[in-house]
């Protein structure tokens, strides 16, 4: 009789389990993929793919009022309907959703297991208290939910979260964000595009606070122009309610007390590991601030069981989670090691503009303590940008004292899809030269990144001093240059 069950247990049905379990599956391994409810986790039903449904619906809705910019005939959109929104947000989930179906990944050769899972023992779980599996290995993939502070009279008031965002029947009038991270403002601007009064509130003094100060200015002023009014560097004493109207009392940056007055209130303040109710403490795996403890190898403090993804709390990104699982994979399946590298792990926020990153940026580079130079390209120097109608933003390149690329962020339109060549540079440690190698299609965004790198190399090329020596060597006869400043 065999000892185990399966060959690994795989507790979680996001990104990170899902490419986990087609991997092993495919390599021969007999594998149960156990999730409370349904797959495709929370980017698929809650996050990336409803928020980006959401956001180009109202970015539609505004460029029909925003016609005139472009020499177009004026529009007066009428009033947005959300549930039509919505809708239409439920049929891009779920033409997505077909990739995720349990029926998907049985024929793939994986077994489906759709209930509570919790451990036994350190290879042991046990699924709705009735159905008991066994493996060597075991992968945590449960992912993260939305984090609540705990403000005096919030759970009374109530609120909503990105879970909630894309099933209202209708359009708040008013609504308040706790959180100027990437959830809260992206969601902020769409119901601002969409029509409702939106103020958004944060302890922090500027939005995205991870971002540079600089570049996140950009997303900033937008929000602003757009008609979303900041409350940054603030605190929220308490909640309370009036009848269908929600009070923050708030203390401002300039130490004026507030209230405002609103008609819902996102609460979008960070995310909190999905390790509640898996009884992990039967496994033996160690727990910090609702985070599974894991290493750069994904490594618990089992050896046999791995976490990836949100639940480890590292990057909370669904691209990460799908490479630590793939890294799953290599290291069970294959046993062949490996590392997870997050030193080029990229990140966008998909306001309008975009704000994307990859590596260093200038906080996370003086932190490291390291040395850094900066090359600053204006968005707007690219003809297409201005073609677009959008030249606002730039591109900033940190380079280490050997010129290699250690870092790029880019505020922009499109900035996400521009941010590839430097996954390239700073994945393989190019120099910023080797970003010009390539012909760039004339009019592309993509130019900016040779016209960063040229801005920088040119005072090189072109001064006085290889003027007077080609002049020497070649008997050169141009008059440029022969004034010295």
């Amino acid at each position: 009789m065999a000892k185990h069950s399966h060959d690994v247990i795989i507790v979680g049905g996001g990104a990170g389990g899902l490419t986990a379990a087609v991997g092993c599956a495919q390599l021969g391994m007999k594998t149960a993929l156990i999730d409370k409810e349904r797959l495709g986790g929370d980017c698929l039903h809650y996050g990336c793919v409803p928020s980006k449904s959401l956001l180009k619906a109202a970015s539609v809705y505004r460029s029909m009022a925003d016609a005139g910019r472009y020499g177009l005939p004026s529009v007066e959109p009428p009033p947005v309907d959300l549930s039509a929104v919505n809708a239409r947000v439920a049929k891009v989930i779920a033409a997505i959703e077909v990739h995720d179906s349990p029926q998907r990944f049985r024929s793939l050769g994986a077994e489906v297991f759709l209930g509570r899972a919790e451990f036994s023992s350190p290879h042991e779980v046990v699924i709705d208290g009735e159905t008991r599996l066994s493996a060597p290995s075991v992968i945590l993939a449960t992912g993260s939910s939305p984090r609540a502070i705990p403000f005096e009279g919030i759970e009374e008031a109530g609120y909503i979260t990105n879970v909630d965002a894309f099933s209202l029947p209708a359009l708040p009038r008013r609504i308040a964000t706790i959180g100027a991270g990437p959830i809260g403002v992206e969601l902020s601007q769409a119901y601002r595009r969409l029509g409702a009064e939106v103020t958004i509130l944060d302890l922090a003094p500027q939005v995205l606070p991870r971002e540079d100060p600089d570049m996140a200015a950009f997303v900033e002023e937008r929000l602003t122009a757009e008609g979303v009014s900041l409350r940054l560097g603030s605190t929220v004493a308490r909640v309370e309610r009036s009848g269908s109207v929600k009070k923050i009392h708030v203390t401002r940056s300039d130490g004026v007390d507030e209230v405002l007055e609103v008609d819902e209130i996102l609460m979008a303040v960070g995310r909190q590991g999905n390790t509640s109710g898996l009884a992990l403490e039967n496994a033996g795996v160690t727990v910090e601030k609702s985070f599974v403890v894991a290493d750069a190898k994904l490594r618990t403090s089992q050896r046999h069981i791995l976490a990836v993804g949100d639940v480890n709390g590292r990057y909370q990104f669904t691209h990460v989670a799908g490479a630590e699982g793939s890294l799953a994979v290599r290291r069970i399946a294959l046993h062949a090691g490996g590392t997870m590298d997050y030193r080029a792990v990229p990140w966008c926020t998909y306001t309008d503009p975009e704000l994307a990153s990859v590596g260093y940026n200038e906080a996370s580079a003086k932190a490291a303590g390291i040395d850094y130079d900066t090359i600053v390209q204006p968005f707007g120097s690219t003809d297409r940008a201005q073609a677009e109608g959008e030249p606002a933003g730039r591109m900033k390149i940190l380079l280490d004292r050997k010129g290699r690329v250690i870092g790029t962020q880019i505020a922009g339109y499109h900035a996400g899809e521009l941010l590839v060549p430097s996954l390239f540079a700073v994945g393989k440690r190019w120099k910023a030269g080797a970003i010009m190698g390539p012909i760039y299609p004339y009019p592309t965004l993509s130019e900016l990144h040779r016209k960063a790198v040229s801005t920088r190399m040119a005072p090189r090329l072109f001064n006085n001093r290889v003027r007077r020596l080609l002049r020497l060597l070649f008997r050169y006869r141009g008059t440029a240059g022969t004034t010295e400043a």
